[in-house]
Formats: C-alpha cells, sequence, structure tokens
C-alpha cells in the first residue's frame, strides 16, 4: 500500500479537467506534470499526487516495514545516489566489508536513471569523471535528462546539443512520442528556442495532423521551421564507423583527441564512461552530427535508377527471381483457408463463419510473378512534402534504431518472419536487430496504388476484407486499428482483388491470365509487443506503443492457438515504405 506524507493510503484516480490542469497537479515525487486523462494517486485531504510512473518504482522498491494502523506497509522512495558516496564499482561491487558498505553507496544503472537529479551547472561543459558527482547531477545526454526527472537550479535553462536530445527530455515516459500535453510542456519550457508560434492550438494540430501524438520524424519536420538553433539530429545509425568523442574544454577548447568510444571498467552501474573520461553521450558518429537538411540528401539508395521518380520496373533476371523465391516460400501449402478469403457461395462477408467454413473458397497452390516494380517515391527537397515516403521511412528507422540499441526500461526480442528469410532483395539489408522486416500487404489495386504514392491511411483501418457485423461497412481488426502485414503471400493475397481494365496500376490488363497485385513493403517493428493469445486488450495494445515501450505489435497465432498465420500490426505509417509492386497470377 502506498501512503502520503501523512500516513493515508493513496487512491487510484484519472486526471481531469481543462487543457492546462496539467500545470497545476504535479507529482510530489518527481516534479512530473499530471496530465489531462493520465492515472494519479493521491490524497485528496493533503493534496497529495504520484504518477503512475513514480508508484511503479515504489512498489518494485517496497520492502515489509512496521505494520500500520490500516494494516499495510509504507514502501520506501527509491534509493538516492547522492546521499553517499559513490563506489566506483557500483552495484557489481564485490567488497561486503560493513564499514565499507557504510561509506559507499552501491547503486544499480537502473537506481541511478530512477532518481530525481539536479543538473550539473557546468552541463555539457563538465569535465568531473568522479562517478559520485556523475550519479549526483545529470548532464545532457543522460538517460534521466527529462523533464520531472532532473532539478534545475533558479536562473539555469536545459541544454541541448541535438534535436533528439531536445525530444527525448520531453518524452519522461520514454515512448518515443510526445502527447499534446508533452508537446505544449516543449513550448512553455523551451520558448527561449521556438520561433514563429502563434495560435496553441494551430500548432498543435498542424504537427500532430489526426494522430493524437508527435513522432520524431513530425517534431523534427516542425523544428526545422521554428526552433532558432541549427541543431543536428543526434542520431546514430547502425553504419556508423566511428564515434569520436565531440568533448571540448570549457566548450569551445581543443576537442578530446579520442577517436573510439571504448567502456571503461571504473564506473560500473553508474554511468558509462570511456577510457578517454568522457561520457557515451559525448561519443557522436558523422552521421549523428548532421542536420535534417543533410540527411535528407544523402538517404537516396544507391541501387535506385538516377532520375526516376515512382514506379520504376525491376529488369534485373537475378532480383526478379528472388522476388519468385519470396512468393514460393511464404506460400502456405496447407491449413491455409481463413475466413477473410470468403465464402464460394456467398463471397466475403456475405453469411456465416459457419457457412463460410463449410463452403471454402478454394486457396491457390502456388503463385507465378508477372511483373515487379520498385517504388522510387523520394524528392530530395526541403520541407518533405507528403509523398516523400524513403526519406520519412529512413528518419523513423534511425530513431527507432537509437531506441533499441541505447538503454531504455523496454528489451528488443528479434522475432524472425518467413518473408524476411531471404537475403536482401536489393540494396541495404534488413536490421534484424531492430525487427526491420520485408512483409505482404494485399488489397484492391486503386488502394495500392494510393499507398505506393502517399503511403497507408490509418482512416481506412477495418474498410477491407476484414470480417464485418451484417449491415456495417467497417469492421474492427483482431488487434484494433492499426497497419496490418502478413508473413506469407497465402494471407496477403486473401485482400488482393483482379486488376481490371483502367485500374490505375502498370500492367496490361488484356492478357489472358487473371493478375493480381500485392505490396511487399519494409515495416519496422522495433521492439514488438508480441501476443499469442486470444486475451487481446485492443486499446492497451495501442497505449503500450504511444505511451509505452513498444513500437508494434507482433500477433503470434500460430505457436500457441495452432491458427494459420502471423500478422504484423503498426500504429506508425512513417514505420512502413511500400518497396515492391508485384504482379502475379494464381495457379490452382
Amino acid at each position: 500500500m502506498i501512503l502520503c506524507h501523512n500516513g493515508h493510503p493513496l487512491e487510484e484516480k484519472i486526471v481531469s479537467g481543462s487543457l492546462f490542469e496539467f500545470l497545476d497537479k504535479k507529482c510530489r515525487r518527481c516534479g512530473r506534470g499530471l496530465h489531462t486523462h493520465a492515472k494519479r494517486y493521491s490524497c485528496k485531504s493533503c493534496n497529495y499526487h504520484l504518477c503512475e510512473i513514480c508508484v511503479r518504482h515504489l512498489t518494485v522498491a517496497a520492502t515489509p516495514a512496521s505494520p500500520t494502523g490500516g494494516g499495510g506497509y509504507t514502501a520506501p522512495s527509491a534509493p538516492d545516489p547522492g546521499s553517499h558516496t559513490i563506489c566506483k564499482w557500483g552495484a557489481a561491487c564485490y567488497n561486503h566489508d560493513p564499514e565499507h558498505r557504510r561509506k559507499f553507496a552501491h547503486p544499480s544503472a537502473d537506481e541511478v536513471e530512477s532518481c530525481k537529479r539536479t543538473a550539473c551547472k557546468y552541463g555539457s561543459k563538465c569535465y568531473q569523471r568522479d562517478p559520485s558527482h556523475l550519479a549526483r547531477f545529470a548532464h545532457p545526454g543522460d538517460r534521466n535528462y527529462r523533464t520531472g526527472l532532473v532539478l534545475f537550479p533558479e536562473g539555469q535553462k536545459p541544454e541541448f546539443e541535438s534535436l533528439w536530445q531536445l525530444f527525448r527530455f520531453h518524452d519522461p515516459d520514454e515512448s518515443g512520442h510526445l502527447s499534446k500535453e508533452e508537446f505544449l510542456m516543449l513550448l512553455t519550457q523551451c520558448g527561449h528556442l521556438v520561433s514563429g508560434v502563434g495560435d496553441i492550438p494551430q500548432v498543435w494540430r498542424d504537427v500532430s495532423g489526426d494522430h493524437g501524438y508527435v513522432s520524431f520524424r513530425m517534431f523534427s519536420a516542425w523544428a526545422q521551421d521554428h526552433l532558432e538553433l541549427d541543431l543536428p539530429l543526434g542520431l546514430e545509425s547502425s553504419d556508423a564507423s566511428s564515434r569520436p568523442c565531440r568533448f571540448r574544454v570549457g566548450g569551445e577548447g581543443a576537442r578530446c583527441g579520442c577517436q573510439e568510444f571504448q567502456p571503461s571498467g571504473d564506473a560500473s552501474g553508474v554511468a558509462q564512461l570511456c577510457v578517454c573520461g568522457h561520457k557515451i553521450s559525448m561519443h557522436r558518429s558523422d552521421l549523428a552530427m548532421r542536420t535534417m537538411t543533410a540527411f535528407l540528401e544523402d538517404v537516396a539508395p544507391a541501387h535506385w535508377v538516377d532520375g526516376a521518380e515512382g514506379l520504376v520496373q525491376v529488369a534485373d533476371p537475378a532480383v526478379l527471381s528472388r522476388l519468385q523465391e519470396l512468393l514460393d516460400r511464404t506460400h502456405k501449402s496447407s491449413d491455409n483457408w481463413t475466413r477473410d478469403r470468403g465464402c464460394s457461395l456467398h463471397g466475403v462477408n456475405g453469411c456465416s463463419a459457419s457457412c463460410a467454413s463449410k463452403n471454402r473458397v478454394p486457396v491457390p497452390r502456388k503463385y507465378r510473378l508477372h511483373a515487379a516494380f520498385r517504388n522510387q517515391n523520394q524528392v530530395i527537397l526541403w520541407p518533405m512534402s507528403p509523398q516523400d515516403l524513403w526519406q520519412k521511412y529512413s528518419l523513423v528507422k534511425t530513431a527507432i534504431t537509437e531506441e533499441c540499441h541505447g538503454p531504455s526500461k523496454g528489451k528488443t526480442v528479434m522475432l524472425p518472419v518467413e518473408a524476411s528469410s531471404i537475403e536482401a532483395l536489393e540494396g541495404e539489408a534488413l536490421d534484424a536487430s531492430i525487427n526491420e522486416w520485408y512483409l505482404f500487404h494485399g488489397s484492391r489495386p486503386e488502394a495500392l496504388s494510393k499507398i505506393l504514392s502517399s503511403n497507408f491511411r490509418l482512416t481506412l483501418a477495418g474498410s477491407g476484407a476484414t470480417w464485418k457485423d451484417p449491415g456495417k461497412a467497417c469492421g474492427v481488426p483482431l488487434y484494433g486499428y492499426g497497419l496490418y502485414f502478413a508473413e506469407r503471400i497465402t494471407k496477403a493475397d486473401e485482400y488482393a482483388h483482379p486488376i481490371q481494365e483502367g485500374d490505375p496500376l502498370p500492367v496490361d490488363p488484356g492478357h489472358e491470365s487473371t493478375f493480381y497485385a500485392v505490396l511487399v513493403c519494409r515495416v519496422l517493428g522495433g521492439r514488438s509487443n508480441l501476443v499469442t493469445t486470444n486475451e487481446i486488450e485492443r486499446e492497451k495494445l495501442r497505449k503500450d506503443v504511444f505511451d509505452g515501450p513498444f513500437h508494434s505489435v507482433f500477433g503470434d497465432r500460430v505457436s500457441s492457438l495452432g491458427k494459420p498465420y502471423k500478422e504484423v500490426v503498426v500504429y506508425d505509417k512513417d514505420q512502413t515504405f511500400p518497396e515492391y509492386l508485384l504482379i502475379y497470377s494464381r495457379q490452382y
């Protein structure tokens, strides 16, 4: 049981009120604003509030104490690493001598990161290497250099060396997204860095669109026009060859000569220091130092045809062979019918599930590739237009790479899919460490044409072949409204329609065979939420992406439930790039 400072039990509530109420109610432990619709724990009589994150920390850290009058136990606060001198070995220290333990604190890295700390007055110019100083004070680039976790002395403002640090500072729950309240807090706290901002509600609509959140890609596009500082992106890429130290004495003096981060063993569990004595956050590659404009100019894939824009027909026999192999390898030859393929008497959604199962539409035994087109959808001009799909995907990929490889409260579990078992089709290989996959998406020809030019539209989720109740134009997809992708062509083919004369796809409809179309997409799964049961909470799945540690949902209905297929769901269209359009025929 969590108690307030006067010993009263806290009651779980949901913050309600006006848009700016979060500026009034704050967590008494970390200082984080309690925004509208957020969960809080409160004692009304004492006006004492805790946020959900702090209650989680207190619950984990709770140890039995003397029973209170109410029969519960009080939970201690998280350890304060600044109250003692920090042992240089941190939690890894093997010295259990009582005198040593009394004299030195031994916090783990998680305990250090969960504590609210005072910002070092020297910021990025600090030259201190003492573990006690690094554990007691927060510096730019530290994981807990975030709003609500760092205290600034009067007159001191947050310091940012990159757009990524600025974004992460206002994302205290490490979700990779800014809520409306978090973005408004950014405008409030960093007003001295922002220019050209007028009507606040209109600013929110401009930056977030219809999404209700702001990703780093959206934020960086907005910042290009409204930030008075020309900050680098600050995102590392998996192909960064080296990360030299960027520390300068006093901020303007000679730069450290270290050319690559090499972990030092002197600060285990406290801070990641290099043998040069400077933090890992001070080691950044040349790629991370690129501005947004430079990033966009660098991302065009080397294998694309120069000067070509839009769909370019694939002529390389080796690539066509790999694409046919992709169809062969991902076809499921047995136990492969679902009700989304439909009933042979009444079609899709035309009858009951039992009728459709009794009169199943036959499943093809093979898929033959007729033609393939590469989607060269990118224009290296600023600002990014809605059609610059490759740049947006590349920027989101770099951000997810940073989140997956950096310290965080979530772990990335690599989840293989059938379509990604083949070698790279062309150009840059998939990055398995961040669950970057090749996946299929089938739909009507006109819908595929729009996706290729302007990407997916979340508002259309559930309007295709998803099972619908009688009379309903839209169904509720299994894992909620999102963008769905199949690991097998057999599943994606359920949603494909014959190409008719007049359809906006580059294929001759006068051919004797009936042709269908499907997309092969690059999809960023990142930290994917693995779901293997029928106990599906749709809203929670979505919330765990926008307010939690995940980037996607991996619906594995094969391993435990014995269903035919696995599916992947993402809720941000910029996590996808429709790379190939395949024109194929069914063989029975």
